[in-house]
């Protein structure tokens, strides 16, 4: 590169980087201006569906339907029965803590256990470790436990926002 090429290019970064941090604290003041007005909120995004959607809340805030709406996320994508039939490797889900077993790893089907599965993953199961928090492992265990698990493609979870 010639010396007019990388003056242009120094130039154009120098420029990049102070808009960027214009706009840095442009958004900072506003946000602590707005910050004020959104103390009667938690979040100030109760009603953003994009952020419900982000953290498994469409359906509830907490328990196992907020579980059915994981496992419909993050495990239905292999654990249903077309994946199971297509010989994939992934086992049902349904019945998992009645049957006293993980198959896959031979250990005793407990919270624990099932907890620790879903966090390291496998050779064929990827881990969820840093993608779900230990709340969402804990909602998606008690649907796991619970007897409506486990959801099979039928009838996708409902939409509460939809009125039917």
């Amino acid at each position: 590169m010639n010396s007019n090429s990388l003056r242009r290019l120094a130039l154009g970064l120098s420029v990049g980087v102070v808009a960027w941090g214009g706009l840095l604290a442009f958004g900072q003041s506003a946000s602590s201006q707005d910050s004020e007005a959104k103390t009667s909120s938690s979040s100030g995004l109760d009603l953003e569906r994009s952020v419900k959607i982000y953290n498994f809340k469409t359906t509830a805030e907490s328990g196992p339907l907020r579980g059915e709406e994981i496992y419909y996320y993050k495990c239905w994508i292999c654990h249903n029965q077309y994946t199971i039939k297509a010989g994939t490797g992934a086992l049902p889900l349904k019945g998992l803590f009645q049957r006293g077993r993980i198959v896959s790893t031979g250990k005793p089907a407990t919270n624990e256990n099932v907890a620790e599965k879903i966090k390291n993953g496998s050779d064929r199961m990827p881990s969820y470790r840093y993608v779900l928090s230990d709340k969402d492992i804990e909602d998606l265990l008690s649907y796991l436990r619970d007897e409506k698990c486990c959801f099979e493609g039928d009838e996708p979870p409902r939409n509460p926002a939809y009125r039917y």
